[in-house]
């Protein structure tokens, strides 16, 4: 019970943090990024449309906490941290084709291929161990002869 607490503790953060800056994100554009302020407007378009995409995953996580407990938490979780990965990828991709961004950005970069793979393994490990509960806890029927 406590290892499902404090897994839904770091699934309702991470989904704070995201509806946070999703929604600053839509609201402000890349006012709140380090480094130039202006864009042109196809860039503060598109930034703002994938911030919106940002905030969805939020919410999506929040259903991931809600539902920790049911198998069909998975897929979604895995949707989210499918999509934060490959977002993780597309950074790494700029640095390639654009160069090096600012330290917090890096620092992002860092959560994007660390926090995924062990919200999946813990999942994964609080769904194989309420399995054995349950599996433990059903009634062995007689076998008829």
């Amino acid at each position: 019970m406590r290892n499902v607490r404090a897994f839904q503790a770091l699934v309702v953060l991470s989904a704070l943090i995201i509806l946070t800056t999703g929604a600053m994100d839509v609201a402000l554009g890349t006012a709140p990024l380090p480094g130039e302020d202006a864009v042109p407007v196809n860039v503060d378009s598109n930034y703002r449309f994938f911030a919106a995409v940002w905030l969805t995953l939020g919410v999506a996580l929040v259903v991931v906490a809600a539902r920790v407990r049911e198998p069909d938490s998975a897929p979604l979780l895995r949707l989210v941290c499918t999509a934060v990965v490959l977002g993780g990828l597309a950074r790494v991709w700029s640095i390639v084709v654009a160069g090096v961004p600012d330290p917090m950005l890096l620092g992002l970069l860092g959560l994007e291929f660390v926090l995924p793979p062990i919200l999946l393994l813990w999942h994964r490990a609080l769904m194989r161990g309420a399995a054995a509960t349950d599996t433990a806890a059903s009634p062995v029927s007689p076998v008829s002869p």
